[in-house]
């Protein structure tokens, strides 16, 4: 029997988007010396908000668009949301096309942006969600019975007859995941989702598109933010993206890992008779990948902790076997890894060092 290949949640294969500088609004003194440059000739009639973006999100996972402002981000959203269209490349919805079939694709994509926008704030919950039902086509007793599950669902239900301009923030939030499933999508792209939100209504928010969205409705999330604490704890994969490119790709480990040249470690160690560093620690600095060595006693405990600062390539294990053979019981072991943060403002700044 063949095994059938699952059918990837989205996929962007070299999607590329040009602006002409000409159109552009011009705001500050800076662009408009820039607008002049553009038409004396001097520069590039054409800025690249996307230069052959590729990435590809398997079904049921959340994966994070990181990135400055000005990477690009707003524009790949408004693409994969159907509003413009690329200049090249293709965008895939679980094999649906984005430009071909920008129907097709609302009914599995939809975006869930950060503000409350297109609700009428004099309408209540429910009437907001019977007027964008009524949008979609959705006819109205299935609407009716959709609406009462989904406004349950974001845990509406008390707030389904209140006027929307009486919405907290994290309420609107949900009622725009209860309008994005209205035409039941199986993906859906946040901007920003928990911004505005206060540290306890953002946590919530957080655990009720993991773990109810995710992981019981087996729906995609694309999640595209500044804030990247959120983005490590929530995200399966990350995808950088600075000045229109895709830089890194990984789990947030791995993102961490790419940029992080040396290692540092501390370990405490115990045991009956500790051996000087000349006789048995001095081994450890010749261990492949150790670039640095040092030996401290602890002033209230028999301990000694050993600092080593290694390459990412050190083995490991060769140096837990050498304080095995001397007899030592590890105490505790403390490793320092760059932060999410580190590694982004590294890779977006082109500093890997």
């Amino acid at each position: 029997m063949t095994a059938t290949l699952e059918v990837p949640a989205l996929q962007v294969i070299d999607i590329t988007k040009h602006y002409d500088v000409r159109v552009r609004k011009i705001t500050t003194a800076m662009e408009f010396r820039t607008y002049l440059s553009v038409l004396r000739g001097k520069k590039d009639r054409q800025m690249t908000a996307l230069d052959k973006v590729n990435f590809t999100i398997a079904p049921g996972k959340v994966f994070g668009l990181l990135g400055p402002n000005g990477a690009g981000k707003t524009t790949l959203i408004k693409i994969l949301s159907t509003l413009i269209l690329p200049d090249s490349g293709q965008a895939l919805v679980f094999g649906t096309d984005v430009v071909k079939q920008p129907r097709a694709v609302l009914k599995k994509l939809q975006a869930v942006l950060a503000e409350g926008w297109g609700f009428e704030r004099r309408l209540s919950g429910r009437q907001n969600l019977q007027f964008y039902a009524t949008l979609y086509g959705i006819p109205s007793e299935t609407a009716d019975r959709r609406i009462d599950e989904l406004l349950e669902f974001c845990q509406l239900t008390d707030a389904a007859d209140q006027m929307f301009q009486k919405y907290s923030t994290g309420m609107t939030r949900k009622l725009l995941v209860g309008r994005a499933l209205l035409t039941d999508a199986s993906v859906l792209l946040f901007d920003e989702p928990t911004s505005g939100l206060d540290p306890a209504s953002a946590a919530d928010f957080r655990g009720f598109l993991k773990n109810v969205l995710v992981r019981e409705r087996g729906k995609t999330l694309i999640w595209a933010t500044h804030n990247l604490t959120e983005a490590q704890q929530v995200c399966d994969t990350i995808g950088v993206l600075n000045k229109g490119h895709i830089i890194a790709k990984g789990t947030p480990s791995e993102i961490r890992n790419a940029i992080a040249e040396k290692v540092n470690m501390t370990i405490t160690l115990s045991g009956n008779g500790l051996p000087s560093q000349e006789e048995g620690f001095g081994r450890i600095s010749h261990i492949n990948g150790v670039t640095r060595f040092g030996m401290k006693k602890d002033p209230e405990t028999t301990n000694i902790r050993l600092e080593l600062e290694a390459t990412r390539d050190v083995d490991y294990n060769k140096i837990f076997e050498t304080l095995s053979t001397l007899g030592l019981r590890i105490v505790g072991v403390e490793a320092s890894q760059p932060s999410l943060e580190e590694a982004f403002i590294r890779l977006t700044r082109g500093d890997k060092s």
